[in-house]
């Protein structure tokens, strides 16, 4: 039994520490969902047939991999303004699947691009097999494939992909125009010399002539200008300053919210406080977010986060305990609860952190 619980707290801590692969967040992944599900339906995929994977990576690119499996660098995420402009790159990248390019990519690349992408899919494969640890370490190491070029499509495919991308946008109700938006922070790079391009650019080629044909196509479309629902610009401004307040420096994450007391900027001040470190203030804050919205599972669980950072075990229990009540379907809460309680050392918590580690481990799995 011991022997067990050990292997499942390596492997929790193993998946937190990420190894500068891939980022897992509760809310985080339950947003992206929210951004991706319509898309998947106005592709005319079954739901859930699309996985979607934030790579620990401030540059900005995005690719999808045999298996259906999307990667978003997490800098692309903190660069693009609105939801709307995230869904516009899934839903190029949903093109590329629904136009078959990825079948046809495989079969024209070379072996090292295969062997690079099989690195990726056996990554993901091992972590949902259980060991997220060797999961994560295999897929890190693939990452270069990308910005190598290994991934990258034709000119014509691009095309093909960005005309399916404004189809899937318009019957998802999503303003075309926000791929127009997207490309714009990449046009005119062309010019640049290899080594100051953006990721994006070089696995995603963009021509003068490909970004005229988008433009006259949004600007004919009836949802031309139509905004973000407000609650999904909500979400995506808390995924953008958790983004932020973990991956920016402390001191630049906090002063880039200085005077703001919206939610988002509470959670990116509180997270920037407690990599300081600052603890007291970092739960001053959090609280204070808690006091707004009291039913937040994300709120509670980002306290237990904290208060398990900071060494105090016994103080993140009942944060995470009730961060699982508001979202019991939440397995990366359900594994900081049992990681907190395993962090007692008494017998009555270890009994019952294994049964939550083995019961997230299983759903993770799922």
């Amino acid at each position: 039994m011991k022997r067990l619980i050990a292997i499942l707290a390596a492997m929790l801590i193993a998946a937190q520490a990420q190894a500068q692969g891939l980022i897992r967040d509760a809310e985080i992944e339950a947003t992206l969902e929210t951004l991706l599900d319509p898309l998947v339906a106005a592709a005319g995929l079954p739901r859930g047939s699309v996985d979607v994977y934030i790579v620990n990576d401030r540059e900005m690119n995005a690719f999808v991999t045999p298996g259906n499996n999307m990667f978003i660098h997490a800098g692309l995420v903190q660069r693009l303004d609105s939801a709307d402009m995230l869904q516009a790159v899934m839903a190029h990248e949903l093109g590329h699947i629904v136009s078959g390019h990825i079948a046809q990519r495989t079969v024209q690349g070379a072996s090292a691009q295969r062997g690079s992408i099989a690195g990726l899919l056996l990554g993901i494969a091992v972590t949902a097999a259980g060991a997220p640890e060797a999961g994560i370490a295999i897929a890190h190491g693939s990452q270069g494939v990308a910005r190598r070029g290994a991934l990258a499509f034709s000119r014509g495919q691009e095309a093909g992909a960005d005309q399916s991308s404004l189809t899937i946008l318009e019957r998802a109700g999503i303003d075309p125009g926000a791929a127009l938006r997207t490309l714009g922070l990449f046009r005119g790079q062309e010019l640049l010399s290899s080594a100051q391009l953006d990721p994006y650019t070089l696995t995603h080629p963009l021509s003068s002539q490909r970004y005229e044909l988008l433009e006259r196509r949004a600007d004919n479309s009836a949802l031309r200008g139509r905004p973000v629902p407000p609650a999904l610009a909500e979400a995506y401004a808390r995924m953008q300053a958790k983004f932020d307040g973990f991956l920016r420096a402390p001191s630049s994450a906090i002063a880039r919210v200085e005077g703001r007391q919206d939610m988002a900027a509470r959670i990116q001040r509180a997270i920037g406080l407690h990599r300081l470190p600052s603890p007291q203030q970092s739960i001053a804050e959090i609280d204070a977010a808690i006091a707004i919205e009291p039913n937040n599972p994300w709120l509670h669980e980002l306290k237990g986060q904290f208060l398990y950072e900071s060494g105090n075990a016994a103080a993140a229990v009942p944060s995470y305990r009730r961060a699982l009540q508001l979202a019991p379907g939440a397995a990366l809460v359900r594994a900081g609860l049992g990681q907190s309680l395993l962090a007692l050392n008494q017998d009555a918590a270890t009994r019952e952190a294994l049964g939550h580690l083995s019961a997230a481990r299983d759903e993770v799995a799922g």
